[in-house]
């Protein structure tokens, strides 16, 4: 199978954003560690990084068209499903409207995982405004109460290159806020976003004082293989409610006001 992996910044593209090659080669290396056997993946960046992507809805707005304009490819180009990996799970309706290949996003499909693996979870988080996204997040899907109260390190995108530099010092300083979480209740540890996500994957810490931390990016790989599987069997998403696509003339309409 093949897997369209859709980050929401440029990556390695972006002279912006200095972690971009860095993410882009942990992204590579772990998507061939945890993939199954035949399973093809590639990941594809927008155009630019705007400013605040993570924190203002302004900024969110153009990274969501972007994304959809990307995954709108993805069919045409053989792909059989689309993993989203963006923290703040852009596109979350657009894309399962426009697209009839399964769509997975990295926080729904962490939450879900999450919840099979521990009574409550928490997320610790690069920056506060983060956090508070996520939260909305926890409410659409449904999972709040099984959601404590998590914590944040405080860091931009631009301290991304900085903690390679250092990583004893950022490694404790994750486990600092996550003991805070983990003093709420938290029995499972998420880590957003996922540069974050991948520098603790880098330096191999996968729990703190015997928490488990659950892998977000590896979440939404395994869970997109498995949707492949059962769009196979016949088994395939809703389209009532408001997972609801146009017809088709209205679908293809639409799509040419992305491409």
């Amino acid at each position: 199978m093949k897997l369209w992996l859709q980050s929401g910044s440029a990556l390695a593209a972006d002279d912006a954003t200095p972690y971009g090659k860095r993410y882009e080669e942990s992204l590579t290396r772990h998507m061939q560690a945890v993939a199954r056997s035949g399973t093809q993946m590639e990941t594809f960046g927008i155009e630019g990084t705007p400013p605040g992507k993570d924190r203002y809805r302004a900024a969110y707005h153009i990274v969501t068209s972007q994304m959809i304009e990307g995954v709108l490819r993805a069919e045409a180009q053989g792909f059989d499903a689309v993993a989203v990996i963006n923290t703040l799970d852009h596109g979350y309706y657009e894309m399962r409207e426009l697209l009839d290949i399964p769509v997975v996003f990295i926080s729904e499909a962490a939450m879900h995982l999450a919840c099979q693996l521990a009574p409550a979870f928490a997320f610790v988080t690069h920056n506060e405004l983060i956090g508070l996204h996520i939260a909305e997040l926890a409410k659409r899907y449904g999972l709040a109460e099984r959601m404590v109260a998590g914590a944040h390190l405080g860091l931009t995108y631009e301290d991304f290159p900085k903690m390679y530099d250092d990583p004893a010092v950022y490694v404790e300083r994750f486990a600092d806020a996550a003991r805070q979480a983990i003093g709420r209740g938290a029995a499972m540890l998420l880590v957003a976003g996922n540069p974050l996500n991948m520098f603790l994957i880098d330096q191999g810490v996968k729990e703190i004082d015997g928490v488990p931390i659950l892998d977000c990016c590896t979440a939404a790989i395994k869970t997109a293989e498995l949707m492949v599987d059962l769009h196979r069997l016949g088994i395939r998403r809703s389209a009532k409610g408001l997972f609801e696509a146009p017809p088709p003339g209205a679908k293809e309409e639409i799509r040419k006001l992305y491409c």
